[in-house]
């Protein structure tokens, strides 16, 4: 049976002292030191069993100073879901990465690290994914400033 967002915060508590939440119901903020530990606990925990972490992506709050990490994660066999933030700060975001807890962050760590320039720290093979290895910048970042003229598309002939 899913636990609801009260329960699954609560189990995650005992793993993590100190955790709270002003509203369970939405995207918990987990201390970029501890997103490993609360990954373990979220994926190990036979309560939780956060098997599957779904989306990872960034969000870049230039006004608060940050960017944010997000993951959404979900349990197969419970049918629940839960989606965290780590703040980390602008200008020198790192997170240690959870490639070991969730196989599926390989990508999307690489592409969170390509468009937003967050650090990923013990990831086993960052670098760029979408933009080419000689990219200046990060293009998500709402400060961004692009440096290289559009890439001209070229049109297939009619066939």
């Amino acid at each position: 049976m899913p636990l609801d967002a009260p329960a699954m915060l609560a189990v995650l508590a005992g793993h993590l002292p100190g955790l709270t939440a002003e509203d369970p119901a939405k995207p918990w903020v987990i201390p970029a030191g501890q997103i490993t530990a609360a990954a373990l606990a979220l994926r190990d925990d036979p309560r939780l069993a956060m098997t599957s972490l779904m989306n990872l992506t960034a969000v870049d709050r230039p006004d608060a100073g940050h960017i944010e990490v997000v993951y959404h994660i979900g349990s197969m066999a419970h049918h629940h879901r839960a989606a965290l933030r780590v703040l980390t700060p602008r200008g020198q975001a790192r997170v240690p990465s959870v490639t070991a807890v969730w196989p599926a962050a390989d990508w999307f760590e690489r592409e969170v690290f390509d468009l937003f320039g967050v650090v990923f720290e013990g990831h086993p093979d960052l670098r760029r994914i979408l933009c080419p290895a000689d990219w200046e910048g990060h293009p998500l970042l709402k400060d961004y400033v692009k440096t290289k003229p559009d890439v001209p598309i070229k049109k297939v002939a009619d066939a």
